[in-house]
């Protein structure tokens, strides 16, 4: 059963190390977006910088080094979501990316129309849906693991 508490390990540090580090980023961007800093001039190769750390977090993550038994079909199914929202979290990091890095020639007085913006923005949308959708399924089978998991070590109290 140690590859339960490794996988566990493995769904809290991508929640703890990577999906909240990309929050306290996103809030950070959103912050310097306020009408009362419009005109103040911004940090975006900091946010860019931060965004990538957050990613890199999520790249170093290695979800493969579990081996898991066949016949655990919940813990495959855990290891299914979570890939699928790595994969997701880093599509939103390289669109926020994006996103930032075009603000950033803007800033430097390079042209970006805003139909190029609007496109951006969009991705950077869509793309938070997606993992949206993807951590929303992920929380679903996780509750259920470690419910089980608490549940075992109940009886095993009896």
């Amino acid at each position: 059963m140690e590859y339960r508490k490794q996988l566990i390990d493995k769904v809290e540090c991508f929640y703890v190390d990577a999906v909240e580090e990309f929050k306290e980023a996103e809030l950070q961007i959103i912050a310097d977006s306020k009408f009362t800093k419009l005109f103040r001039k911004k940090n975006y190769a900091e946010n860019i910088s931060h965004l990538k750390r957050c990613k890199k977090i999520a790249l170093d993550m290695d979800v493969n080094d579990i081996s898991l038994p066949k016949e655990d079909g919940q813990a495959r199914e855990i290891m299914k979501c979570l890939q699928r929202c790595l994969v997701h979290f880093n599509n939103l990091c390289d669109c926020h990316i994006r996103l930032q890095m075009a603000l950033q020639k803007k800033a430097n007085k390079e042209e970006l129309t805003f139909s190029a913006y609007k496109e951006l923005f969009q991705k950077v949308q869509t793309a938070r849906n997606s993992l949206n959708r993807a951590l929303h399924e992920l929380d679903i089978v996780y509750t259920e693991f470690t419910c089980d998991e608490d549940d075992g070590l109940i009886e095993s109290w009896d």
